[in-house]
């Protein structure tokens, strides 16, 4: 309470005003997030067919059957060069293998037989046949956006089609063919949006980006395009994406990003493009064949749900499963899984249908977002003031250089850059002054019942978990853009956020003099250092990068089965999983700080600032993470709070047992 009577008045209300402002901001926010909810299933198509065909199960009337369990959408993949045999669209040979098979039989087609006895094959080009008149014109079609038209020559257009290529068969096997005819009708007669799957070609230019998509047909069939490939590229990359941009907002298109848990899988384009179409992408969660073979059908379904629920998800791509449920056939049992997801999700509020991105909304506004980003200064002002450092002076630096950032930011076209450092630093500052308040917990005298201390200890646990709220608070105002909530650009200082306030909270703790420890820099410089001191600073050091290196989706190293099992129960008892930085760590140093003995504080005062600076910044870094909803960011804040204070009470029972009376003395 100390705190409130040395902060200046005007840097007081400016911090009042710009949090009102961040809290519109998070309003605003959870109000889009509550309309933008209509969610796709959809179904890989090539996989499907495989494991129809494998099993021997009638494709359509499955497809029928999948519509009518909740599948929304076919993705539909082009076809590639070395699938040209096995989907039966035709066969293809390169001239040095016609020449080799000549030696031991002619070919049956007369007119490559004719080729091969007049000399006349080319050892450098590849020969396709084609049955099909719709297959040979997509051919010819697709092979004029690759090649020049030089290097493409029909030699009889008739079927069976001919059509020599100038290429080696290796590169041919890799070049899209664009996506069969009768699949796109099949998608659109059983009421199917079609998902396309294209591959870039990087001499692809805004004419040949135009006729591919043009290949599709009715644009309304068309949802969300994602693209693939072994070079991992959107369309038009890397000179041509403002092409593919204009495409996107010429047709409505939806821009599917993968989620992926590596950097390293991340297309190649894809922050470019999706910076160019705002609000048009959102994000594609998919289980890679080979761990959906190793999964059980209610891990999987937990994990869509997980990620619809708590990421943003809006497209659920789906690859059938390929082992039964229980007794059920592989038909029922994918049957009966799509059900499962759909209703589940419905169950949760979403909706089906064409997937909805986040897009431009009240809450990205400028002018909203500069108040918001007052309380940064402000707080920063105060907490000089806490320390004695005020200076009139030193609150026109703040506010001047708060000015000039975002000032600059929206001057220079990088405001996005600039509100992630107000965010930072916002984030840093407030739990700066969580820790701060908490001076008064570390000057406490334990209570003389445990009634009485349990209420103490959850009084100053609920103003410290408060104080950090509006940490989060003030990362949701700034930071709340359709490119960070989709996370097209994440919030990069998300490991800083949770790494730095444990030493801030140490720094305060040794020099600061208000938490009953105060030392000089040249006291600690010149304290005389021990192995054990060696042994406990490697260990923190070691504890620090680990909660570094752990943080954040693509973290450097994965949670161990243990520990998944442990997420999983957590996530089906409480439906948003608590972090355990806060329940196992923050919270129960919070509840146990008051009761300790002074003596006690001082002996291990260091460790309770390193442990209470991980949970302060913990729970600021669960509204870092701006793909997950605001919501579901707090119910995890409360659902962790709710099970620390009561492994915390019991600590505090253990504690007064162990030590008796003379925690009262």
């Amino acid at each position: 309470m100390k705190l409130l009577s040395l902060r200046p008045r005007f840097a007081a209300i400016l911090l009042l005003i710009g949090l009102l402002a961040c809290a519109v901001v998070g309003v605003l926010r959870i109000r889009e997030e509550h309309h933008m909810n209509r969610t796709e299933l959809a179904m890989d198509y090539g996989d499907f067919l495989d494991l129809a065909n494998s099993y021997g199960y009638d494709p359509r009337n499955f497809l029928i059957a999948l519509r009518r369990s909740g599948v929304t959408s076919l993705a539909l993949s082009e076809e590639l060069g070395a699938n040209v045999v096995t989907d039966g669209n035709g066969y293809v040979v390169d001239g040095a293998t016609l020449r080799e098979q000549a030696r031991i039989a002619m070919p049956t087609d007369p007119l490559l037989a004719g080729l091969v006895h007049s000399g006349r094959v080319d050892t450098h080009a590849i020969y396709l046949l084609v049955n099909r008149a719709s297959t040979f014109a997509r051919y010819k079609a697709m092979l004029g956006l690759h090649f020049e038209a030089k290097s493409v020559m029909v030699l009889r257009n008739r079927a069976p089609y001919l059509i020599e290529v100038k290429t080696e068969l290796p590169y041919f096997a890799q070049l899209g063919l664009g996506i069969p005819a009768r699949q796109l009708a099949l998608a659109h007669e059983l009421g199917f949006l079609v998902i396309p799957r294209f591959q870039n070609d990087e001499r692809y230019g805004p004419a040949q980006i135009d006729a591919l998509f043009a290949s599709l047909g009715d644009p309304h069939m068309i949802s969300t395009v994602i693209f693939f490939g072994l070079r991992n590229q959107v369309i038009g990359y890397p000179d041509h994406i403002d092409a593919m941009a204009n495409l996107f907002d010429t047709h409505a298109y939806n821009f599917g990003t993968i989620e992926v848990y590596d950097k390293s899988q991340i297309q190649k384009g894809s922050t470019h493009l999706a910076q160019l179409i705002p609000g048009r992408t959102v994000r594609v969660q998919a289980i890679a064949k080979t761990e959906l073979d190793k999964l059980r059908y209610n891990e999987i379904l937990a994990r869509y749900e997980l990620g619809v629920r708590e990421r943003n998800v809006r497209v659920v791509y789906l690859r059938p499963l390929g082992h039964r449920d229980g007794e059920k056939t592989l038909e029922r049992t994918n049957l009966d899984f799509v059900h499962d997801l759909a209703t589940s999700l419905q169950h949760e509020g979403f909706r089906l249908g064409r997937a909805t991105p986040i897009g431009a909304y009240l809450g990205d506004n400028a002018l909203l977002v500069g108040i918001a980003s007052l309380a940064v200064p402000s707080i920063a002002i105060l907490l000089l003031a806490w320390l004695g450092f005020y200076r009139p002076q030193y609150a026109a630096w703040a506010y001047g250089l708060w000015f000039a950032l975002f000032a600059g930011g929206m001057v220079t076209h990088h405001l996005l850059l600039a509100r992630s450092i107000l965010a930072l630093l916002g984030a840093l500052l407030f739990a700066t002054a969580t820790f701060a308040v908490l001076s008064g917990a570390f000057n406490a005298v334990p209570k003389a019942t445990f009634g009485a201390q349990v209420r103490a200890s959850l009084g100053w646990t609920l103003l410290a978990t408060g104080i950090a709220l509006l940490g989060a608070l003030v990362v949701v105002g700034i930071l709340s853009t359709p490119m960070t909530m989709e996370e097209i650009i994440p919030f990069r200082g998300v490991k800083l956020v949770l790494g730095l306030p444990p030493l801030i909270a140490l720094a305060l703790y040794v020099f600061s003099g208000r938490f009953g420890n105060r030392q000089s820099v040249e006291d600690v410089a010149l304290t005389p250092v021990r192995v054990v001191h060696l042994i406990m600073l490697a260990a923190v050091g070691v504890a620090g990068a680990l909660l570094v290196m752990r943080s954040g989706n693509t973290s450097d190293i994965a949670p161990s089965g243990f520990e998944l099992l442990v997420r999983r129960d957590l996530t089906e008892l409480l439906s948003v999983r608590p972090r355990f930085k806060e329940f196992l760590v923050g919270v129960p140093l919070l509840m146990l700080l008051p009761a300790f003995l002074p003596t006690q504080r001082r002996a291990i005062g260091w460790l309770l600032a390193l442990g209470l600076g991980v949970g302060i910044g913990d729970v600021i870094d669960t509204f870092s993470h701006l793909h997950t909803p605001v919501l579901i960011s707090l119910f995890r804040v409360v659902n962790g709070l709710t099970i620390g204070v009561f492994i915390g009470i019991l600590g505090i029972w253990i504690l007064r047992r162990v030590f008796g009376s003379r925690t009262l003395t």
